[in-house]
Parts: structure tokens; C-alpha cells; sequence
């Protein structure tokens, strides 16, 4: 199977977006290579069987945003959520890890651009998104490697930047709440980190990050088992 390249980048896009390969993260950039194409089969290329708080949510936060702003999806994975808020009338770069996710992203969202990136040393200059989407590709990370994955965020935000974090909610990050074995017909090896709200936003806070509203939903159908956490902030002045 053969995928198209993205759309070329707009000239604000051109200016945050460096397609370096990412470093690190061997054991998760694997897993997601391997399910990308049962991921988006199964969880769908759009955001229309999503709670509509999710919606809600990534409506606020286009809202939210400055004129112009370019907006990092960072964590992008297959792009649904990136083709989702460049639907709502944003401009946005999709970054992740695998590139088996990016070629589907790719391929499925072709009105997005896409570069490879990792988390914790995005390819970057500093200041240069007015918006930062974290959805939840914190899941699977330590409290020390979303510690720093918030410096990055706050790095590469303007001041008055907006970042929306989503993450699943629990009383301990400390140590992975669960593994995932076997996923999308698949086997991986993923651990899955669930957190407080105040937890994270803490972890945040401690790069200028301020916390501007939170939305807290209880599980829906059988296959959530914990509420899901959703956190907006602005990097300070």
C-alpha cells in the first residue's frame, strides 16, 4: 500500500515545523506502528462517535485561541482530532512519534500538515504555536517525562498560548495504572498512566502554565473504566 505525502504546508505552518526523526520512546513508537491501521479502523477517522463533551471541549479551545494562531497537535496520532479542529477553522501542524500513525494521518486528513516529533524535545522554536493540544498522549508516560513534556509545551507556546490537555483520571500517576497487552487485534506493550486533575494541573503549573477551566466526565460504555479529564490552560505573560 502506497500513502500520499501531506498537503504542502502554509507559510505559518512552514514556520513551527521541522520534520526531524523523533529519539526515544522505542517501546510505544513501535506499538503504534504496528496497530496504526486497526486504530483507525476501529476508533474511526472523525470525532462524530465521540462524547460530546470531547466536542465541546475542542470547540472551547478553538474559541480560545488568537487570531491566527497556529495550533500544535502534539501526540496527533492518525490526525482525527487535528482534522477535527482544522474543521472548526483552525490552522494546524499534527506531530507524533510513529510514523506508522503519521502515514495514516497523512493519507485520511490531507487538508493538515504532519512531521515527525517527539514529546519531550519538540522540533520546535520557542514560542512559536498559539495553541497546544495534548490529547491524551501524556497516557503512557511518567510523571517525570510529562514533567517534561510541560516544559516543551510551555517552551514552544506564545505567551498567552492556550493548551488543552485530555488524560484519563485516577487517584495515582506515580506508577502505571495498567498495561496494555494486546490492542486494536494486536499485541503491545503500553503502560497506561492515570491521573488526578489537580495532579496534572500541578505538573503543569510548574512551567507557567495557568489553569483556566477543567471539564471531568464519568465513563461511557463498558470499555472506560475511569472518568476522563480534560484541563485548559494559557502559558502566562
Amino acid at each position: 500500500m502506497t500513502f500520499p505525502p501531506p498537503r504542502a504546508l502554509t507559510s505559518a505552518e512552514k514556520t513551527v515545523a521541522s520534520a526531524v526523526a523523533p529519539e526515544g520512546g522505542a517501546a510505544v513508537r513501535g506499538s503504534y506502528d504496528t496497530v496504526a491501521e486497526s486504530y483507525a479502523e476501529l476508533v474511526g477517522r472523525g470525532m462524530e462517535d465521540e462524547a460530546v463533551w470531547e466536542r465541546g471541549v475542542l470547540r472551547v479551545f478553538v474559541e480560545s485561541l488568537a487570531p491566527g494562531a497556529v495550533v500544535g497537535d502534539l501526540g496527533c496520532g492518525t490526525g482525527r482530532v487535528a482534522g477535527y479542529v482544522r474543521g472548526l477553522g483552525a490552522s494546524v501542524l499534527g506531530m507524533d512519534l510513529s510514523p506508522g500513525m503519521l502515514r495514516v494521518a497523512a493519507r485520511d486528513h490531507a487538508q493538515v500538515g504532519f512531521a515527525a516529533g517527539d514529546m519531550t524535545r519538540l522540533p520546535l522554536a520557542s514560542g512559536v504555536l498559539g495553541g497546544a493540544l495534548a490529547w491524551y498522549s501524556t497516557v503512557h508516560s511518567s510523571d517525570e517525562q510529562v514533567d517534561a513534556m510541560a516544559a516543551e509545551l510551555a517552551r514552544v507556546l506564545a505567551p498567552e498560548g492556550v493548551l488543552c490537555v485530555a488524560f484519563k483520571v485516577g487517584p495515582d500517576g506515580s506508577a502505571p495504572a495498567s498495561w496494555l497487552r494486546h490492542a486494536y487485534g494486536h499485541s503491545v506493550q503500553l503502560p497506561v498512566y492515570r491521573r488526578p486533575v489537580d495532579d496534572m494541573s500541578a505538573i503543569l503549573g510548574r512551567h507557567g502554565l495557568v489553569e483556566t477551566a477543567r471539564v471531568v466526565r464519568q465513563p461511557v460504555g463498558q470499555h472506560e473504566p475511569t472518568p476522563q479529564g480534560f484541563v485548559l490552560l494559557r502559558r502566562a505573560a
